[in-house]
Parts: structure tokens; C-alpha cells; sequence
């Protein structure tokens, strides 16, 4: 326990020190020689120690044979330390990107493995607290895709600020690593609430004489997104393809969705916008139009998967103390989230 706590604190130290000496990263990153750490592996520190101790014994005894074998595995392992290190040297890592999820799921960081020289690079692998992604092989002039995932548990942005890339090639002998402090973020939307609550009188279709939902007409499928309603999963095609997809339907002459904050004032904040979550993958799913009326947001009718994330990104960023605050709306424009 003692040794645990004590290699904890000392990997803490090391990680602010490296913070410290290296800065903070733009999304793109060479890697130089001032940057790149390397030490031997426990494998590569019995092999250390062997050597030693062959180096001991042919001392002792004025073996010439220990003497060569000795001298043989001290120049392996110091070619060994060189190619380890120029494994990474001038690598190139790229932030490509994080597609939003929501609450509960898991966040998959994109990361890119560059080799801008003339030599294949291998095993290179990517590490955040004990979860490892790869290990790939770069060819010259190659870019490799690597993911590292964090779980995404509250709403709003979930940030993957430091990680490290490191390889053991060749033999495994030793470890060559650097740390990335780079500011790649993955948006998270609001969980959205259990099917069932119908969408709100007056923003949808409903009301006595107009059309239903069952009436509107047939216009295609999209693939299935999380929090869709099953009675609109497509499950004669997920029988024939294994995909899942929703059905979407035209919503003809109906009335648009306008969902509007003051609509559930018996909620807390955050179950309000998980319900505002579950109404707008509602509404999507029937091919409405769909706008919000937020505290200090207003996002205006749309429709479209682009207006659907800009939706979800205006529940995820919400600010719980705009409510409290009050004051005038401001007009949004939704779109893609970042």
C-alpha cells in the first residue's frame, strides 16, 4: 500500500512537471527530442541487471568469453535505447475530432498518428489512465487513426487534456514516451428521459380535427440514434441488414414544435432538459419542426439532423444559473455542434 501510494504521488509530481516544462499544446503536435522521456521496462531492468552481473562474474573470474557476451548484450541494448527513441521522434499527433454523445455513453477521441519520415514506425500507442488505444504500425507518409474513450457521465463538455504516446519497440527493452497536454473536447448532450411523454399540446399534432402522427406520410429512413422511440425503429430492415434505422415520417400541415422552458415547472433543471432531449429526438423522428425557447437562448424552427445538434448542443451548454438570473432571450442560430 505504502509503495502504491508513493509511485502515485511521484507519477502526480512527474505529470506537473512535465505540464510545467512543456506547455500547453495546439491540436497538432511534432514531436521533438526535448519532449520525448525513455527508461527501461521491467523486462529491460532484469535485463540490466543480468548484464551487470555477467560483467561481475567475468571480472572475477577473467572469463574473455563472459567479457565479449557481456560487451555483445551491452551494444544491443544501447542500439535498442536509439531506435526506441527515434520511434517517436517527429512523430506528428492530431486531434481529429470527437462525435457529441450523450450522458452516460462513452466518449471516443479521435486521434491521429502522422509519420512524416522516411522510416515505418511500430508499435506506437496511445495511453490515459490505464486505458490503451492501439498498437499500430505507421508506414512513411502515413497517418494512423487511433481512439481513446472516457465515460461521459453529466452534460456539457468532457475534456481529454492530457495523454500520453509511448512504444516499447524494439525487444521491449525499454519505454519511450511524451506527454500531450492538448484541449480536446467531446460535447455531451442531456440523457434523454424514458419514452412515453407525449409531446407538449399546442407544439404538436393532437388537437381535435388536425392530423395524427400515424397519418403522416412515409419519407425514408436514417440510421438510428440513441434515445429514439422503438415503435419507430425500422425492424423489417434491421431483419434483412442487422443496421438499425428509424423511420422518418413528413409532417405535412402540423403544427411546429416549440418547446419552451416554462412548459415543465414542476421539474428540477436537469431532469427538464433531459425531457427537452427526449422531445427533440421525438419531434425529429416525425419530421417536425422544431425550435427552443430557453433562458437566455432561443434556437428558431428547423428541421434536419445539423438543427437537431444544434438543439442538443443548446440543452448541453445550458447555464443552470441563467434561469435564476432571468432577462430577455437571446436569439441562437443552431447548426452543428463543435
Amino acid at each position: 500500500m505504502l509503495f502504491r501510494s508513493t509511485a502515485g504521488a511521484l507519477e502526480r509530481w512527474a505529470a506537473e512537471w512535465a505540464r510545467r516544462r512543456q506547455g500547453e499544446d495546439s491540436h497538432t503536435v511534432a514531436l521533438g527530442r526535448q519532449r520525448i522521456y525513455i527508461l527501461p521496462t521491467r523486462f529491460g531492468t532484469v535485463f540490466g541487471l543480468m548484464t551487470f552481473a555477467m560483467l561481475l562474474g567475468s571480472i572475477n573470474y577473467g572469463a574473455s568469453l563472459g567479457f565479449a557476451l557481456t560487451f555483445l548484450l551491452t551494444g544491443v541494448g544501447l542500439v535498442f535505447m536509439h531506435h526506441c527513441h527515434n520511434n517517436l521522434l517527429g512523430m506528428r499527433v492530431t486531434f481529429l475530432g470527437a462525435t457529441p454523445v450523450f450522458a452516460g455513453e462513452r466518449a471516443e477521441f479521435r486521434l491521429g498518428l502522422g509519420n512524416t519520415g522516411t522510416e515505418p514506425r511500430y508499435e506506437i500507442e496511445l495511453l490515459h489512465r490505464g486505458h490503451r488505444g492501439g498498437p499500430v504500425d505507421v508506414a512513411p507518409a502515413a497517418t494512423e487513426v487511433l481512439r481513446l474513450g472516457l465515460d461521459a457521465e453529466r452534460r456539457g463538455w468532457v475534456r481529454l487534456d492530457r495523454f500520453g504516446v509511448e512504444t516499447r519497440h524494439p525487444g521491449r527493452l525499454l519505454r519511450a514516451w511524451t506527454w500531450i497536454h492538448m484541449d480536446a473536447r467531446c460535447l455531451v448532450y442531456p440523457r434523454p428521459a424514458a419514452p412515453g411523454r407525449p409531446l407538449p399540446e399546442g407544439a404538436g399534432y393532437g388537437s381535435k380535427g388536425r392530423r395524427t402522427a400515424s397519418d403522416d406520410d412515409f419519407a425514408g429512413l436514417r440510421k438510428a440514434a440513441p434515445g429514439d422511440p422503438p415503435q419507430r425503429i425500422a425492424w423489417k430492415a434491421y431483419a434483412r441488414s442487422a443496421e438499425l434505422l428509424t423511420k422518418q415520417f413528413s409532417a405535412g400541415d402540423g403544427a411546429p414544435c416549440v418547446l419552451d422552458w416554462n412548459l415543465l415547472p414542476e421539474l428540477d433543471v436537469e431532469t427538464r432538459l433531459s425531457q427537452f432531449a427526449r422531445w427533440c429526438l421525438d419531434a425529429d423522428a416525425q419530421g417536425r419542426a422544431l425550435g427552443l425557447s430557453l433562458p437566455g437562448v432561443r434556437v428558431p424552427l428547423g428541421t434536419g439532423p445539423e438543427h437537431l445538434a444544434g438543439c442538443l448542443a443548446a440543452l448541453a451548454l445550458f447555464d443552470a444559473d441563467m434561469d435564476a438570473r432571468g432577462g430577455p432571450g437571446q436569439q441562437a442560430t443552431a447548426g452543428p455542434s463543435p
